[in-house]
């Protein structure tokens, strides 16, 4: 356990600090952001937090009721922030929330109505830093979330980025996940990007299927999509209604399910690529049976879609 140093930077030119927030001997939690001047710190003994735990780091307050609080989580690898937290709040909490989105892959935003909190999730570097505003913090919070970096130093982040070539389409993975290319086969392209566990076995799957309507001109988009229908239902997997399921790549529909007895997550997206069509599916373990892995499977899927593009 050690204590947790603040160091306030001014910046030249304007009326905020930079606040530098290091636990000595723990880099790994360390980060700095933005801030208006003038707010107290308040800071603690810092003791790691668990796994799927949060450690508080360091909170700010002005006026009565006017706080900010800084927590963070450590994973290892990537991880779907934004869920995390909406995991961690609970379903009664996620219910009354006014507002719950991405700006980028990097900042989650979840928000209830005013006088109670407003939450941002980074995804910074090794770290997951979590921002819960109330009073006029809420007012500055985006600023800080757009500012925050980590100060660790150390390099990869949770983990490095690799690109997947699929045909003409390109996009990035997590380069723990291995890609498999199916033969092209006249305009229709496909993938598969695996994670594995330490033992061998599948642990999460994406599959990305392309169509080139430069050679599939004039065909109806349903009519080409109907080659993407997975073949997993012949083999016992059984899925719930759909469900909108927005991330950072935009709109995706997720459906709880389950496969050979046991719970697993899937989710669908299709988008329009220049010339492309592309479809995205993604499976993964529910959250009841191997929550790291599911938000693991959650964000290659949405970094992958966030990230489509024509290849150079």
């Amino acid at each position: 356990m050690a204590h947790c140093e603040v160091v306030q930077v001014p910046r030249r030119g304007r009326d905020v600090v930079e606040l530098r927030a290091a636990p000595a001997h723990e880099p790994l939690a360390s980060c700095a952001f933005e801030w208006p001047r003038g707010w107290r710190t308040h800071t603690t003994d810092w003791q790691p937090p668990a796994l799927f735990e949060t450690a508080y780091l360091f909170g700010l307050t002005g006026t009565f009721g006017d706080a900010l609080t800084v927590s963070v989580a450590r994973f290892g690898l990537e991880v779907d922030a934004l869920t995390f937290l909406r995991d961690r709040l609970g379903t009664a909490v996620c219910e009354r929330a006014v507002r719950s989105t991405w700006s980028g892959l990097s900042v989650g935003a979840f928000d209830l109505a005013p006088p109670d909190s407003a939450w941002r999730v980074i995804c910074s570097g090794p770290a997951v830093h979590l921002l819960e505003a109330r009073g006029l913090a809420r007012r500055y919070v985006d600023r800080a979330a757009a500012t925050l970096r980590s100060l660790s130093g150390y390099d990869p982040p949770a983990e490095r980025f690799a690109q997947a070539a699929v045909g003409p389409l390109r996009c990035l993975r997590p380069a723990a996940w291995q890609v498999v290319l199916e033969p092209a086969a006249h305009g229709f392209h496909r993938a598969h990007l695996l994670r594995t566990s330490n033992e061998g076995h599948l642990a999460c799957y994406l599959r990305i299927f392309v169509v080139d309507r430069r050679i599939h001109a004039g065909e109806p988009p349903a009519t080409l999509l109907s080659r993407v229908e997975s073949h997993l239902a012949r083999d016992g997997l059984v899925l719930g209604a759909p469900v909108d399921d927005a991330g950072p790549g935009g709109p995706t529909t997720r459906r709880a399910g389950t496969f050979r007895a046991l719970s697993v997550e899937t989710r669908h997206a299709v988008r329009q690529v220049g010339p492309l069509l592309v479809a995205l599916d993604g499976a993964c373990p529910g959250a009841d049976r191997a929550p790291l892995t599911r938000l693991n499977g959650r964000r290659a899927f949405d970094v992958a879609l966030a990230t489509l593009s024509l290849g150079g």
